[in-house]
C-alpha cells in the first residue's frame, strides 16, 4: 500500500459514503457505557484488566498478529501524549522513514487512526480492512468463551493491520487509557514514553498518582528503552521504580511542566528522538528535530481562521484545563476571553471549569456530539457554573449553535476557546474544516 495523489486519484463521494458504512459497523460494535459506574477496586481493575488484555491477545492471533513485525514508538500519559506522538511522528517522516501515527480519539473521521507520513487513510481502504476482520469478528464471536470483541479490540486490530499492509518502517503509537491494561499494550515497542501523571480516569485507575502511575508504566518493558517528562515526583518514583524492575533502561527527560505544556511537549518529543537516533534511527538529523518542534496536533490549542479568534482545545480534565487557563490570557493579549464548554457524561465538569471560569467573561455550556458516549447535559454545566460563582450566559445544546451564539454575541475584538472534550472540538471544528474535505485532501488542515 503506498500513499496515492489526491489530486490524481480523487476520494469520490461514493468512496465516502462506502467509508462510512464500514466505520459504523465498528461503531455498531459499541456496547455499555464507556466507564463504568462506580470506581472498581484495584484488584478489580487488576483483574478485570489481565482479562481484557488475554482476550485482545486472543483476538490479535485469530487475525494472524498484524502487530508481530511492526516497529512501534509507544507513547502514554495522561496529557500530551498526542501532541508527542505526533511530534515524534513528524521527525521520523522528515528523516526519511516511512511512518504511522496512530492518535485516540479521532476528532472527525476515523481516517485519523491510519495516518501515514502525515496524510490519512483513505475510505476505501477503511473498507478493505472491515471487510478482512469482519469474517474474524463472526468467528470469535462463536468460539471465544467472552463472546464478540469490542469496539476498542477491533479498532486496534485493524490499525495494526493498516500500518502492517502499508509496510511501516515505523509505528508511533498513542495509547489509549492508563497503559498497563491499554488494549495497545499488547506490543514488544522500540521505545516507551510516559509524558505526564495527573488525575484522569480515577474509576479504572485509582485515585492517587502513585496508582495512575503504576498504570501509565505498564507499557515499559525489559531492554525497551523508557522515558518520562515532566510529572510530579511521587509519581516519578513509581515510573523509576517500575522501569528498575522490569529491566527498561530509564531516562527522566529532566522537565518541568512550567506556564506551557507546550514547550514541555516539545522538549519531551526532542528527547525521544534523540533516545530513537542511538537505537538506530541514524537519519534523525536537526531538519528531522525542526519537523518535530513545529508539528501540531488538531483540537489541541489549535488557532483557528478569522474573527473573532478562536481557540480549540480537549482539555477534558483538571490538569489540561490548569494548562489551557495559563495560556489562554498570553494568547488574548489583554483581549476578553469566553468560553463554549461541554463534556461527555462520565467526566467533570466542576474539574474543567473550576480553573477555566476566574479567566474568562463570559461563557455558553453545550454537549459534545458523540457514538456512543451520552454527554452531561448542558444545563448540567451550567449548573455546576453557576455553583462556581459564574453563571452561564446561555445554555445551547448544539456545539455548532452554540459556537455561532458566541461568536455573534462577542464579536470583534475578544477571544473565544472551545473546550471541554476532544469529541465537543471536532464538533465544532467542522465550522472550518468540512469532514467531508478532510477526508478528500487526506489531511487535517484544508489547503
Amino acid at each position: 500500500m503506498r500513499l496515492s495523489d489526491p489530486s490524481v486519484d480523487p476520494v469520490s463521494d461514493e468512496e465516502i459514503a462506502t467509508g462510512e458504512r464500514a466505520a459504523a459497523y465498528v461503531n455498531d460494535l459499541i456496547q455499555g457505557p464507556a466507564l463504568p459506574e462506580r470506581a472498581r477496586s484495584w484488584q478489580e481493575n487488576v483483574a478485570l484488566g489481565t482479562l481484557r488484555l488475554a482476550r485482545m491477545r486472543r483476538f490479535l492471533e485469530r487475525v494472524g498478529n498484524p502487530h508481530a513485525g511492526l516497529r512501534i514508538v509507544h507513547v502514554g500519559g495522561t496529557s500530551g501524549k498526542g501532541s508527542v506522538a505526533a511530534k515524534v511522528a513528524a521527525g521520523l517522516t522528515a528523516a526519511g522513514y516511512r511512518t504511522g501515527l496512530h492518535v485516540s480519539p479521532y476528532l472527525q473521521t476515523p481516517l485519523e487512526k491510519f495516518v501515514l507520513d502525515g496524510r490519512l487513510g483513505r475510505p476505501r481502504e477503511l473498507v478493505d480492512l472491515v471487510a478482512w476482520i469482519r469474517p474474524h469478528v463472526d468467528a470469535f464471536a462463536r468460539a471465544d468463551r467472552d463472546g464478540a470483541p469490542t469496539y476498542g479490540m477491533v479498532w486496534v486490530a485493524l490499525t495494526f493491520e493498516y500500518f502492517r499492509r502499508a509496510a511501516t518502517d515505523v509505528l508511533v503509537l498513542e495509547v489509549g487509557a492508563g497503559g498497563r491494561f491499554d488494549l495497545t499494550n499488547v506490543v514488544h515497542p522500540v521505545l516507551a514514553v510516559v509524558t505526564a501523571v495527573g488525575l484522569d480516569h480515577t474509576k479504572t485507575l485509582g485515585d492517587r498518582l502513585e496508582d495512575i502511575a503504576w498504570h501509565k508504566a505498564g507499557i515499559y518493558k525489559s531492554g525497551v528503552p523508557a522515558m518520562a517528562g515532566a510529572t510530579p515526583p511521587e509519581a516519578l518514583a513509581v515510573l523509576t521504580r517500575e522501569a528498575e524492575r522490569v529491566g527498561a533502561p530509564f531516562e527522566h527527560a529532566g522537565l518541568t511542566a512550567g506556564p506551557d505544556v507546550r514547550v514541555a511537549n516539545t522538549a519531551l518529543a526532542l528527547a525521544a528522538l534523540a533516545r530513537l537516533r542511538s537505537c538506530g534511527f541514524a537519519r534523525l538529523r536537526p531538519a528531522a528535530l525542526a519537523a518535530a518542534a513545529e508539528a501540531t496536533l488538531p483540537g489541541r490549542f489549535e488557532r483557528m481562521p478569522g474573527l473573532p479568534a478562536t481557540v480549540l482545545d480537549g482539555a477534558h480534565n483538571r490538569d489540561k484545563a490548569q494548562a489551557l487557563a495559563r495560556l489562554l490570557p498570553g494568547l488574548a493579549g489583554g483581549r476578553p476571553v469566553y468560553l463554549v464548554a461541554g463534556v461527555v457524561g462520565y467526566r467533570s465538569a466542576e474539574a474543567v471549569l473550576a480553573p477555566l471560569l476566574p479567566i474568562v467573561r463570559g461563557w455558553i455550556a453545550t454537549e459534545p456530539q458523540v457514538h456512543g458516549k451520552p454527554p452531561l447535559p448542558a444545563a448540567d454545566v451550567a449548573a455546576t457554573g453557576a455553583a462556581l460563582g459564574v453563571p452561564a450566559a446561555d445554555v445551547v445544546p448544539s456545539p455548532l449553535d452554540a459556537l455561532e451564539r458566541a461568536r455573534t454575541r462577542w464579536t470583534g475584538d475578544a477571544l473565544i476557546g472551545v473546550t471541554g472534550s476532544l469529541y465537543l472540538v471536532g464538533n465544532v471544528r467542522t465550522r472550518w474544516y468540512p469532514t467531508n474535505a478532510i477526508v478528500r485532501q487526506r489531511t487535517m488542515w484544508l489547503r
